[in-house]
């Protein structure tokens, strides 16, 4: 899996340490406010929700600060979603690149560069580990440590040399479980937070001068047969922005649900008679996840669609188990994702198949509208300095008070 004596996994490497390709249109400035506006509301929500017993890493430099604010932002896990890899890209990259900010002064010009280049080093990482990876490792943990490596190693404004020394220290030293999200617990949130330090770790310790591993993927006790790397596809494009394919999870509850419960809604809204049977189709994988065994109504898709037919709105699904007992659900060959509800009501026959999970189509007005109620939900009276102070930090701008105004919304209050 390399070109010609080149391992491909390197290739990668030096192509993500090549910041004069990074993209930055308006197009992805724009998405990075919204992700980031996202991630702060995420962050203000565990503060006002009172979750933030973790005092010991909380204020403790670089690395305590990443790692805190990346366990609070996945809190409710509502964070970002990259649904083409199947990663949360966002929890890692914004506590790696605001934890160094709040303390770094000179980071602070780069706050744009970093957050490109690590929604880039985590799409792109991702894709190239693979199917059978994810299906043994939370890649989240994995990918998401490369891409604080590459987050931090920006806003420390590394050589291209450093920089890519930074990402194989963490490919020397990457894992996370797949067990954390599988068993439903909220476990996965801490996969977030190792690879937040590990990354920044990396980094700092490139820019020190540690010494990386140099053959990183190959033989029996490299990256590619420990960690099943998947066959790259030949012709594939080895490097995605990352910033284009990730979503919002827009509705409450987990994202492997968000297109079962916005087809109800949509059936239910033009099917008024009586429900007599409703299925639910999923991915086969999907469904194991969601069948009710574990986790509560928030991985319970039967109890989230019952909800949603109850209220015909995505954004509102109160717990109603009214229909619970003609929901059933069934694995289908659909996308990762995408949901197919059939129903069957007195007066005749329906259907809606959701094929891509909303949340990407940030200039869409119908989802503009739900980020505005999931938000305020969470934020409340504080989304209006949140959507503030993430404008301001997207657009450039770099005072001691706006800084000082981060650190308000990312200290636990």
């Amino acid at each position: 899996m390399g070109q010609g004596d080149q391992p491909l996994g390197n290739l990668l490497l030096h192509e993500l340490s090549e910041l004069s390709t990074l993209i930055r249109s308006n197009e992805s400035i724009n998405r990075l406010e919204i992700l980031l506006t996202d991630y702060l509301v995420c962050i203000v929500s565990a503060s006002r929700n009172g979750s933030g017993a973790i005092s010991l890493l909380h204020g403790d430099g670089i690395l305590g600060s990443g790692a805190w604010m990346a366990l609070q932002s996945n809190c409710g896990d509502r964070d970002d979603l990259d649904w083409s890899v199947g990663t949360h890209p966002g929890s890692v990259i914004w506590s790696t690149i605001i934890s160094i900010c709040l303390l770094s002064e000179k980071a602070r010009k780069n706050f744009l560069s970093s957050a490109l280049a690590g929604y880039r080093t985590s799409a792109s990482m991702a894709k190239f580990l693979g199917v059978d990876h994810r299906s043994k490792w939370h890649v989240t943990g994995t990918a998401g440590s490369f891409s604080a490596a590459s987050a931090a190693s920006v806003s420390f404004e590394y050589s291209k040399e450093v920089h890519q020394r930074a990402l194989q220290l963490a490919g020397a030293n990457i894992g996370g479980s797949a067990r954390a999200p599988r068993e439903r617990r909220g476990a996965s949130a801490f996969n977030r937070s190792a690879a937040t330090t590990l990354g920044i770790t990396a980094a700092m310790a490139a820019g020190a001068g540690a010494i990386a591993v140099e053959n990183l993927w190959d033989g029996p006790s490299g990256i590619q047969n420990t960690f099943s790397v998947s066959e790259f596809p030949l012709g594939a494009t080895l490097i995605v922005d990352g910033v284009s394919t990730t979503s919002l999870r827009l509705f409450p509850v987990t994202g492997f649900a968000q297109s079962a419960v916005l087809a109800t809604a949509l059936l239910a809204t033009r099917n008024i008679d009586r429900l007599e049977e409703l299925e639910i189709a999923l991915e086969g994988g999907a469904t194991s996840l969601l069948d009710g065994s574990r986790g509560g109504f928030w991985w319970d898709v039967r109890a989230a669609v019952s909800a949603a037919w109850a209220s015909k709105d995505p954004t509102n699904l109160y717990p109603n188990d009214e229909f619970l007992d003609r929901i059933s659900l069934a694995a289908a060959e659909l996308p990762f994702g995408a949901a197919r509800i059939s129903i069957r009501t007195s007066s005749g026959n329906d259907s809606e198949t959701i094929y891509s999970p909303p949340g990407n189509e940030f200039n869409n007005p119908q989802e503009a509208k739900w980020r505005e109620i999931k938000w305020r939900a969470m934020a409340g009276e504080r989304l209006s300095e949140v959507v503030e102070v993430s404008r301001a930090l997207v657009g450039g701008e770099n005072t001691i008070e706006l800084w000082g105004r981060v650190r308000g919304l990312v200290e636990k209050q």
